[in-house]
């Protein structure tokens, strides 16, 4: 019954299966997904498949290619065939916003592929984005933990698989984007990946798609690199090129809390985020959407001037 689930979770997460419902049942997710963005932050840019007019979809000189590589374990063929037949990758809504969006030297490949544990990669030699199948199966079973713990609806576990796939996706996109547009990056390369992957769930919104949900979406991302967490860490850990699963929530919550403090303000509250790192977020939030519309824009195609100039007029925003 377990994989009879999660391959209905793949379904919902590559948009087959119908736009899912607003969470219900945790206390943090289920008041998140219930109060809007203020309209002083702008918060889309680039709306995922653009429509004309008449409601027809623009088409787009297309820059990425997907792939589902089939993998060699029985346990995860069934996984491989409903992700290649639902389109997984190319139906996420921030790729498919991004997909002729920028001028590339080469295209990019996304991919699923067995892997032999969790993980999901850019590949540079070979241009490529790994999406693991077994994160796939791993980040159902956390939701489903979550469900049957929490008492929560029964569609929580595909909502929670389906946003924390976008939020995997687009952190190992900025990877490619950084490489392939030669992009500086003066910090932690891990955590500026972290940023962007959160402020282009927050900019590039699937057209069904509310602020809440949006921002719901963000919040169980940010429950999965908490989850990781052991509060015990080696030489190793402290050492590696990712921060900490607790240093990652709370910089996540921090650009949440940031787009809107009036409205998330019981974060600070509930534990989500101290006092003191919350006085900054807002401007550390503004900051990094800043930088990398500065980084970004010069590499927009051309078809996209439209967008550029309302970049513009947030980059001259007087804050």
């Amino acid at each position: 019954m377990r994989m009879i689930a999660l391959l209905v979770a793949m379904s919902v997460a590559a948009g087959c299966v119908g736009v899912p419902g607003p969470v219900t049942g945790d206390r943090s997710v289920r008041e998140a997904v219930q109060r809007p963005i203020s309209d002083a932050w702008p918060r889309t840019l680039v709306r995922a498949k653009q429509r004309s007019a008449g409601g027809a979809p623009v088409p787009a000189v297309r820059a990425f290619e997907y792939a589902y590589a089939p993998p060699d374990s029985p346990g995860l063929q069934q996984i491989h065939v409903r992700v290649r037949d639902a389109d997984l990758l190319h139906r996420l809504p921030e790729v498919q916003a991004m997909d002729g969006l920028f001028v590339l030297p080469r295209r990019l490949r996304y991919v699923t592929a067995e892997c032999g544990e969790f993980g999901a990669f850019y590949r540079p030699a070979e241009t490529e984005v790994v999406l693991c199948y077994e994160t796939l199966r791993t980040l159902y079973e956390r939701g489903l933990e979550q469900q049957q713990r929490g008492g929560l609806d029964d569609g929580y576990p595909l909502r929670y698989v389906r946003a924390n796939i976008r939020f995997i996706v687009l952190h190992e996109t900025g990877h490619a984007l950084a490489h392939l547009l030669d992009l500086p990056v003066t910090g932690r390369q891990e955590d500026a990946m972290d940023q962007l992957a959160a402020i282009l769930m927050l900019r590039f919104a699937d057209l069904d798609e509310t602020s809440a949900q949006v921002i719901g979406n963000l919040r169980m991302a940010a429950d999965w690199l908490l989850s990781r967490s052991t509060g015990a860490y080696n030489l190793h850990a402290y050492a590696d090129e990712h921060a900490l699963g607790e240093q990652r929530y709370f910089n996540l919550q921090c650009l949440i809390y940031g787009t809107d403090p009036a409205a998330f303000a019981d974060m600070v509250d509930a534990g989500d985020l101290t006092p003191a790192r919350a006085q900054g977020c807002p401007r550390e939030t503004r900051m990094a959407t800043r930088a990398w519309l500065r980084l970004l824009l010069p590499h927009l195609a051309p078809d996209f001037e439209l967008y550029e100039d309302e970049a513009q007029r947030y980059l001259q925003h007087q804050w």
